[in-house]
């Protein structure tokens, strides 16, 4: 009999790339929602579903313990929220999860607060970062509004989940084009959270880097790069391409390394061309939402780390073939579009210039789509038709 594996926000389409890799493998995959609308519900490659309590309700944990011990789990592929919702239960759980980390390492890497703070503490993890700022009161605004003086908008003011004064908090990322607006969204955002920071701009290019690191060993990697982003001004990567930088592939895993990692995440990073430098922005410790660009260059990540968990260690090292591209169309690189065309930032000859790629792009065969995957394309249609019903 297959392993059983339950694959947690299947709503996501990182998480869907989860479901369609496993399920490949011959691994019997559950996908699991909080909605039986959530797309990978209906993956082709999901054996079994289930729709569970909100993460918020007390009830959340009791299903869960109910739910692996009726159907005999035998790993949880988890997601931030899944960790955040069995914070108090945690030590039940890390049996049955791919390398499983102590809970201070999750919640430090899941803070960007805290991961932005582990980082400056050392003298090789504080390179390549943008300018940054931790505020935990009103009384520190004087200060903040005279670091900002100095260094170029637009600011980003985020506040972390597990920082959420609230039973569960709440990811915000607030983008603000001037230095008052930056001191007011600072000040709307405190009285929620135990601390906020506060971020410079870094110029360029997003690029994602895609580690696995098993038993202290890196064992897989690629590197994404954004050709669109949702919003244009430097949101979620909707049309991206394979890519490749040694040292900054290197600047990645070290920071990972001293964030204490272990398994799957995402380090993103913004890139200029022209000059080659580069700013770590933030890890994703978890599966990221480009996971079918690195499944269409051969990098099958949960499938790894699955096998690993179950005894079997592979591994895919080295750049992943160029020139691979990947779109995910309905809502991301739509709403591409669609950001540019409602901006007052962007100019006529933008807008024009951005129409017409989208169409080029929509009819070029060698561009893959997230969501038009071999033997689960059904999902795709079902995605569309929502897009359009909304």
């Amino acid at each position: 009999m297959s392993k059983r594996i339950l694959v947690m926000d299947a709503h996501a389409v990182g998480m869907l790339g989860v479901i369609r890799s496993l399920g490949r493998a011959g691994y019997s995959v559950t996908a699991c929602a909080t909605s039986g609308r959530a797309l990978g519900l209906h993956s082709h490659y999901a054996q079994d579903v289930a729709v569970h309590p909100p993460y918020s309700s007390g009830d959340f944990a009791s299903w869960l313990e109910d739910y692996i011990s009726e159907r005999r789990i035998d790993m949880i592929v988890p997601s931030e929220g899944f960790l955040h919702a069995v914070r108090d239960c945690y030590e039940r759980f890390v049996p049955l999860l791919p390398d499983a980390v102590p809970k201070y390492v999750w919640e430090g890497c899941m803070s960007k607060v805290d991961s932005d703070a582990i980082l400056r503490a050392h003298p090789d993890g504080a390179y390549n970062l943008p300018f940054s700022a931790v505020l935990t009161g009103a009384h520190e605004l004087e200060a903040l509004e005279s670091s900002l003086q100095s260094e170029a908008s637009p600011f980003y003011v985020k506040g972390d989940a597990g920082k959420g004064l609230g039973k569960v908090g709440k990811a915000v990322v607030r983008r603000c084009l001037s230095i008052a607006e930056t001191l007011d969204a600072v000040a709307e955002l405190l009285p929620n959270y135990q601390a906020v920071i506060c971020q410079g701009h870094a110029p360029g290019r997003k690029v994602g880097v895609s580690l696995w690191r098993h038993r202290g060993e890196f064992r897989a990697e690629s590197m994404t790069l954004g050709i669109h982003m949702n919003p244009f001004h430097g949101g979620m990567m909707s049309l991206r391409e394979t890519f490749w930088h040694q040292s900054l592939l290197e600047d990645a895993k070290r920071k990972m390394e001293l964030l204490g990692w272990e398994g799957v995440a995402m380090m993103e990073y913004k890139w200029d061309p022209d000059s080659d430098r580069f700013w770590f922005i933030e890890i994703n410790a978890r599966y990221w939402g480009y996971l079918h660009l690195d499944l269409y260059a051969g990098k099958d990540f949960p499938r790894l780390q699955a096998d690993a968990f179950f005894g079997s260690i592979g591994s895919a090292l080295g750049p992943p073939p160029q020139g691979i591209r990947c779109r995910y169309l309905f809502p991301a690189d739509i709403g591409h579009v669609l950001s540019l065309l409602r901006s007052d930032e962007s100019r006529w000859s933008d807008r024009l210039r951005t129409i017409f790629e989208f169409v080029l792009w929509s009819l070029n065969p060698r561009c893959h789509a997230d969501l038009w995957f071999p033997r689960d394309r059904a999902v795709y249609w079902r995605a569309a038709f929502d897009f359009f019903r909304r």
